[in-house]
């Protein structure tokens, strides 16, 4: 499976995106220079009874400045050989045109929690000197970023350069627009090829504790050509020095990549056993987000190692947010250059059955026609909003998915309840995608415009007897993956004495008894449990954990009987959105899978395609995490 892996010199540009040529000239002291030209449509003006909205066919996202006017960013996205520098970026525009608008441009609304409710009628509120301006909106007509990442398994130096085709002037109430940009980049590559050595595929970090039953594991990925290796926290500790264990873990993950080649990175253990970053990224003041990004993004715009503290004040990740806009403080880089996941186990016996699910898993799911099964989940997100959100983003993935056979279970039709759910993955799927409200032990949603809810909790997972036809679940949701979760005052979190009943009751002819035994669990959903509103956490990691109890998405993966083989969650708060929010960073995560081949790579170009629609967004990019091996071989080997 391993690939030579030297970055070569090969002084070519590659271009992503439509409407684009590129030309490329040496001139002398090894510089280069490609000119390039991006062509865009008329602009789409639609009006409303208060505001006209802009958009462009060729479009990939919007300016994200709550409060000032929504207009469309064509990002286009080049991409050079690791080391690259860029000495210079220019951009020039064709023939300025103008239209006079009959209202003014609709200002961008502000970002929901998804565990907010919002109603129809809700006022989008606008920064009003953004609107008394007499200057253009945006001030500049492009800006770029450099940054360091994976393209394709291979170690790039990213431009992405954000083209403002259509710029507002808020006073005349005039847009002005082109139809052409011209870029010039002027780079000088690497002197020396930067050559990585080819050993080991796959590096497992872990305890010493679970090294015995980690050994299947690294047999497994060996005998399928995954060159693997383990590597344990106490060695680590003795053999590097850092700010705190997290950050020589992530020292020791650089090594993995000049001196082994890696591709991937398996982190072993529970919060309270492999340490998880814990950064000032987010928005609503809810504290720490919980980040296992930091792991993966190992280096910054120059190739130099991103510590996430670049100020060194020893908050991590740290971000000033103005109400309209979040800037970063420490430098941080975000592109994950190296594919990771983890297994939260909390025992041995634990990561036995994990590694169990995973060895079968990859030996026998290939063929099967289960895998080819999708079950999409949702219902009235937001109630009173307009529209089912959470349905209308499952046909978004169903058009995505093409190739799987999709089951829906809505609440506009009422399929929708733990019983359904249960009975649908039993029957086998590839993958589960459920978009709606997250807890810590569950998810729920609403009936079109109610404000009842629709609850599957880590209880009713007893129900799920679909043995080794595991699916990848993604949760479109808050707090699913919160592995810091502290469950000890809450009296339905457990269930340990039904999953006693789950493996009594999974034989031959119990299993009708069984059904009818979780049909009854299914409607036991006390209201008590439901915790909607924003929850508090902790500044920092308390050391020792006090109560730490499995999150949702982690007893999806550990269900003994059943349940996923991985999941993808948020570990705090997050927001709802088609174009940004929970809801993208699914779209992006399944946009992934036609040219993917593991579930690393589907997280990596997930979070690739995020960063670079919606920069900004530190909180959702930094929140969700892959429960899971990213070296997993999605569907199995043949």
């Amino acid at each position: 499976m391993k690939k030579f892996f030297p970055i070569l010199i090969i002084g070519i540009l590659v271009i992503s995106g439509l409407g684009a040529v590129a030309i490329t000239n040496e001139i002398p002291n090894d510089i280069k220079v490609t000119e390039n030209s991006i062509f865009v449509s008329d602009p789409i003006i639609k009006e409303s009874d208060q505001y006209v909205t802009i958009n462009l066919q060729e479009e990939t996202s919007s300016i994200f400045e709550v409060g000032k006017p929504m207009l469309p960013v064509v990002t286009k996205v080049y991409t050079f050989p690791f080391g690259t520098k860029i000495n210079n970026v220019e951009v020039s525009f064709s023939e300025i045109n103008e239209i006079k608008l009959l209202r003014e441009v609709q200002p961008v609304p502000e970002r929901v929690p998804i565990n907010v409710k919002i109603k129809k009628d809700t006022h989008i509120e606008k920064d009003y000197k953004a609107y008394e301006n007499n200057e253009l909106y945006p001030s500049s007509e492009y800006s770029y970023t450099i940054k360091s990442g994976l393209e394709n398994g291979k170690h790039v130096v990213f431009l992405i350069v954000n083209f403002y085709f259509i710029r507002y002037s808020p006073t005349e109430n005039i847009i002005y627009y082109s139809s052409r940009a011209d870029i010039d980049v002027i780079y000088e590559e690497p002197t020396t090829p930067l050559l990585f050595e080819d050993v080991y595929d796959l590096v497992i970090i872990s305890p010493s504790e679970f090294l015995n039953e980690l050994q299947p594991l690294v047999s497994h990925k060996n005998n399928y050509g995954v060159e693997t290796i383990i590597k344990t926290t106490e060695a680590i500790y003795s053999e590097y020095d850092g700010f705190d264990e997290a950050e020589e873990i992530k020292y020791f993950i650089k090594d993995t990549i000049e001196d082994w080649g890696a591709d991937y990175i398996l982190l072993v253990g529970s919060i309270d056993k492999l340490p998880i970053r814990t950064t000032y990224g987010g928005n609503w003041g809810e504290g720490d987000i919980l980040c296992d990004l930091y792991y993966s993004d190992i280096y910054n715009d120059t190739g130099g190692f991103c510590s996430w503290d670049g100020n060194n004040n020893g908050r991590f990740g740290e971000i000033y947010h103005d109400h309209h806009q979040s800037y970063d403080l420490d430098g941080v880089d975000l592109y994950p250059d190296i594919n990771l996941g983890r297994l939260a186990c909390v025992d041995k016996n634990e990561v036995s059955l994990v590694v169990d699910k995973i060895i079968y898993y990859e030996t026998s799911t290939y063929g099967k026609s289960w895998f080819d099964n999708i079950i999409l989940c949702g219902g009235d997100t937001f109630p009173d909003h307009g529209g089912n959100e959470g349905e209308i983003l499952n046909d978004m993935i169903e058009q995505i998915m093409t190739d799987f056979i999709p089951t829906k279970l809505w609440t506009s039709d009422k399929t929708f309840n733990a019983i359904n759910l249960n009975i649908k993955v039993n029957q086998g799927a590839g993958f589960v995608d459920y978009s709606g409200h997250g807890i810590e032990n569950g998810m729920g949603t609403h009936p079109p415009d109610s404000n009842s809810w629709r609850m599957y909790y880590t209880s009713n997972l007893v129900g799920l007897f679909n043995g080794y036809e595991l699916p990848v679940v993604f949760f479109d949701a808050c707090l699913t993956a919160r592995l810091d979760y502290d469950g000890s005052n809450t009296n339905y979190n457990s269930m340990s004495s039904f999953k006693i009943l789950n493996s009594l009751l999974q034989k031959g002819i119990f299993k009708p008894l069984f059904r009818i035994l979780n049909s009854l669990i299914s409607d036991y959903n006390p209201k008590s449990t439901i915790k909607m509103s924003q929850p508090s956490f902790p500044q920092a990691n308390p050391k020792p954990f006090a109560d730490l109890t499995p999150c949702f998405a982690w007893n999806w993966v550990s269900e003994d009987n059943g349940g996923g083989i991985a999941t993808i969650g948020a570990t705090r708060l997050a927001y709802g959105g088609y174009d940004s929010g929970a809801g993208k960073m699914s779209l992006e995560f399944f946009s992934a899978y036609e040219n993917s081949e593991t579930l690393g790579q589907m997280m990596t170009q997930a979070q690739n395609g995020y960063i670079t629609d919606v920069p900004n967004d530190f909180l959702t990019i930094e929140e969700f995490i892959l429960l899971g091996d990213p070296s997993l071989k999605i569907g199995g080997y043949p």
